[in-house]
């Protein structure tokens, strides 16, 4: 059979078991999407992920004929370009960072949130994926082994899921929690689909088998990188062939052309210097005082990045690592591309024996014995350092604990903060087993280039920060997503550590307690190497803790402004509780406009009010409304007439002493009461043939859910949308405590209790995604304002249930700020509010470490 002939065998083997595969995902993906749900700790989350759930429950067929079709369509492409020289180039990240935003933009984490999915299906698959890889490179009779050319890579079903969760049209937020555990659903099946494609091939005689060709060096041969050369050694040993000296595979590739001798050679560009590489990343962070000779550029100039191909674009290398989209287009630039975790698997294979250095056991020797409690006398001190048993992770842990400077030794002679992964590079690069391993040295040190010259952040915390290089090094080394990975626990501490010192800087009186918490986790970091399991997770949630409970309870008129804003949150859900049964309850009468308007809002007012001082009265209110209806219903039998005698006392009497409590005025008054005199005189004098249509008894039965006064559900109740009406019920407990509080809105700027000028705001000059912002506006946050036509640097202490409102506070100013979270919205888009951080500190870093990259390649 002819190659594509039994690649299309193959397909529908695949597609069949894929077919099979989709049938069975729904139900556990509904089952657990409920225990994410009952997890999560957000409201705004857990509503999202039970949104989600519904909606794979109402679109579970329409998406598994989806997911058919897409597959079929993404299978029939790929096979026609499978070991092809024709690729097209579509790849939203293979544009500039200026153009799609790393900072402000949801592309950059729907590729990480790709790219990790892709991962998963890689992991499930195993074994099975790397053996396919090579078969399909045998039946194509190619040397090279590249995922790219397999037209059933997990890129293809990371695809297939998400094209048919976009044809549903659903927010990016249920995109996203769609995709992702329908991914994690369906990697349970991957494996047996990568077997079965495997078994039809293995039937017709297509083995895990390469035959290696070798061609004679030229008298000069072109360079070659480590990479290079370790991915020859591992597939060789893979294949049973050992590597002659003086002898390369040829690899049929455009990178390579033919030389004058017939023999083929590496187009290459000139290796990329680490040196100038971490000299552009400060530049771009910040800037330094050091020259290129202070840092030791003069005894290095000539090193390259030792895991990176000479004919590879750095930047999308990096792109790569950071969790960039698979199908890059790499043509475009050169037949390299890293190798996939696959592929690394194969190169695991081969075993490298790395010399020791002695001079890093010499330092660690004496940093131990140094180390040694007085208490525990001579025979500690005179223990010996051993690497017995340490792997290399685990001696970069060692690093941590024993070579980490102290606070005060941590600045260089230029008083610039000390990159202690770009000294030990060396050291560190000796002790590394894989090119995979020596590319996360260079890029952690790089990522902390960029941190240590944020100018965002104070030297101080640049400094703590600086003492954990060894330890997040040691992470990436051990967690082969961390550097992909946005909501790593690690990550997410210094993010919020550099949210927070930003955000308080202006608050003098909590500051200094605010330091000292940061001061006791980066004391704590030091102590402890990734050993502990959940370190991060434990000392992130307590800071959290700390940061929340701070922020909204140590100043007095912060801690009185948010449980103002809470009662009237509370106070509004229950008018509109209150009012929506009321009006459930109505609605089969038909009653006149105007008194249907009384009873749903100003009686209504009068139940809450009645509510908060006398419950008693409340519910002598809540009983006058189905009195007062049956009352102006037609009495026909004697017995409705003398019922209605003995109601109209009570119930007027309930009558006066609500219009009392709601403060009516009296012309009010006499209108309402006018109206009732006449609607009862026509009541007690019906129209000949008009029939009795309710009894008392059947009026207030209907009334019964009204009666009960349900338990109150703020969360179902309060909206954003709804937040004007709601900030009525706070200016009136504001005045009632004599708070003096500013009331911001997106049009003008307010002051409750002071007069203030009004400041009115441009035309929107740009739109924004509140969905999005909403991630980024936590308490801590550093904001600026512009009040009284000045910008002014605040501070969110408290963002409510709901996250409809926040409460701020200003630099020079004593009151208080509340605003909705909609208002923020537009002054940011109006220019009239800005976010301090515009991304997150990791974020920041990784931006500046990509732009570095592109300009060295360019």
């Amino acid at each position: 059979m002819q190659p594509k002939e039994l690649l299309k065998s193959a397909r529908t083997e695949f597609l069949n078991s894929f077919q099979s595969a989709i049938q069975f995902i729904v139900s556990p993906a509904i089952e657990a999407l409920f225990v994410k749900a009952n997890a999560s700790q957000s409201p705004l989350e857990k509503a999202e992920i039970f949104h989600a759930r519904v909606i794979l429950q109402e679109h579970r067929q329409e998406l598994t004929r989806q997911l058919i079709l897409n597959m079929i369509e993404l299978l029939d492409r790929s096979i026609e370009t499978t070991y092809q020289a024709f690729r097209p180039t579509s790849s939203a990240l293979s544009l500039s960072l200026d153009n799609i935003g790393l900072l402000d933009s949801s592309t950059f984490e729907n590729s990480l949130r790709f790219n990790n999915i892709i991962q998963l299906f890689r992991d499930c698959a195993e074994q099975e994926l790397v053996d396919l890889n090579i078969r399909l490179s045998v039946l194509f009779n190619e040397n090279d082994i590249r995922e790219r050319e397999n037209p059933f890579r997990p890129y293809l079903l990371a695809r297939c899921i998400s094209a048919s969760v976009e044809t549903l049209k659903l927010s990016p937020e249920l995109t996203a929690i769609l995709v992702t555990q329908i991914g994690e659903t369906i990697s349970n099946y991957v494996k047996a689909m990568y077997q079965r494609a495997n078994a039809e091939l293995a039937k017709h005689g297509v083995n895990v088998h390469l035959s290696l060709k070798i061609n004679k060096v030229p008298p000069t041969p072109p360079p070659r990188s480590t990479l290079s050369t370790l991915f020859d050694d591992a597939q060789s040993h893979h294949l049973g062939v050992s590597r002659p000296e003086k002898r390369i595979a040829s690899v049929t590739s455009p990178s390579y052309a033919t030389a004058s001798g017939g023999f083929p050679q590496l187009i290459t560009k000139p290796a990329i210097n680490i040196h100038q590489l971490f000299l552009a990343v400060r530049g771009r962070a910040g800037f330094s005082k050091a020259t290129a000779d202070q840092i030791g550029l003069g005894d290095h100039e000539s090193e390259p990045l030792c895991w990176l191909e000479g004919g590879a674009g750095l930047g999308d290398v990096l792109r790569m690592a950071f969790g960039a989209e698979e199908d890059l287009s790499w043509e475009t630039k050169s037949r390299w591309r890293p190798l996939s975790p696959a592929t690394l698997a194969t190169n695991n294979v081969i075993k490298q024996n790395v010399a020791v250095s002695r001079q890093l056991i010499q330092r660690l020797q004496l940093a131990h014995e140094s180390s040694a409690r007085p208490s525990e006398g001579v025979g500690r001190q005179q223990e010996t350092f051993s690497f017995a048993g340490l792997d290399f992770p685990s001696i970069v842990g060692q690093m941590h604990k024993l070579l980490t400077p102290r606070y005060r030794d941590m600045l260089n002679e230029q008083g610039e903060v000390k990159n202690l992964l770009y000294q030990e590079r060396e050291v560190l690069l000796q002790f590394a087993r894989s090119n995979e391993e020596r590319m996360k040295i260079d890029v952690v040190a790089l990522v902390f280039e960029s941190i240590l010259f944020d100018s965002l952040l104070s030297l101080e915390l640049r400094i703590q920060i600086g003492r954990v290089q060894f330890l997040f090094l040691q992470l990436a080394l051990i967690e082969a997503d961390f550097l992909r990975s946005v909501q790593h626990p690690a990550r997410l501490l210094l993010n919020r550590i550099a949210v927070v010192s930003l955000g308080v800087q202006h608050i003098e009186s909590q500051k200094i307690q605010f330091d000292l918490e940061i001061e006791r986790i980066f004391k704590t970091l030091a102590k402890h190497d990734c050993s502990i399991p959940g370190l991060f997770q434990r000392i992130i949630n307590r800071f959290d803790i700390f940061v929340l409970r701070e922020l909204r309870i140590q100043d007095k008129v912060i801690r009185r402004t948010v449980k103002s804003v809470e009662e009237a949150q509370i106070r509004y859900s229950q008018f509109e509780q209150t009012a929506s049964t009321l009006r459930a309850a109505l609605l089969p009468f038909g009653l006149p406009p105007q008194f249907l308007a009384f009873l749903e809002t100003e009686w209504v007012r009068a139940i809450n009010l009645a509510d908060r001082k006398e419950p008693e009265l409340a519910s002598d209110l809540r009983a006058f409304v189905p009195d007062v209806v049956w009352s102006i219903r037609p009495k026909i039998s004697r017995e409705d007439k003398l019922q209605f005698s003995e109601l109209m006392p009570p119930m007027m009497d309930s009558l006066r002493r609500g219009m009392e409590i709601m403060e009516l005025n009296q012309f009010k008054q006499h209108a309402l009461f006018n109206w009732l005199s006449d609607a009862h005189h026509r009541a007690q004098n019906p129209q000949l043939g008009t029939v009795a249509d309710f009894s008392l008894q059947k009026v207030r039965a209907l009334f019964d859910d009204f009666m009960r006064q349900p338990a109150l559900v703020i969360s179902d109740i309060a909206t954003e949308d709804k937040f004007e009406e709601m900030r009525k019920y706070l200016v009136d407990i504001l005045q009632e405590l004599g708070l003096n509080v500013m009331m911001l809105t997106s049009d003008e700027f307010h002051s409750q209790g002071i007069q203030s000028g009004a400041t009115r705001l441009s035309p929107p000059i740009k739109t924004i995604d509140v969905d999005a912002m909403r991630a980024q506006l936590v308490a801590g946050a550093a904001i600026e304002m512009n009040l009284d036509d000045k910008f002014w640097r605040g501070c969110i202490h408290w963002i409510n249930v709901g996250a409809y409102s926040m409460v701020l506070s200003f630099k020079s100013h004593a009151a208080p700020a509340v605003i909705s979270i909609d208002n923020f919205c537009a002054n940011l888009s109006r220019g009239t509010a800005r976010l301090v951080e515009n991304a997150s500190l990791f974020d920041r870093a990784i931006a500046v470490v990509l732009k570095s990259a592109d300009a060295l390649d360019a």
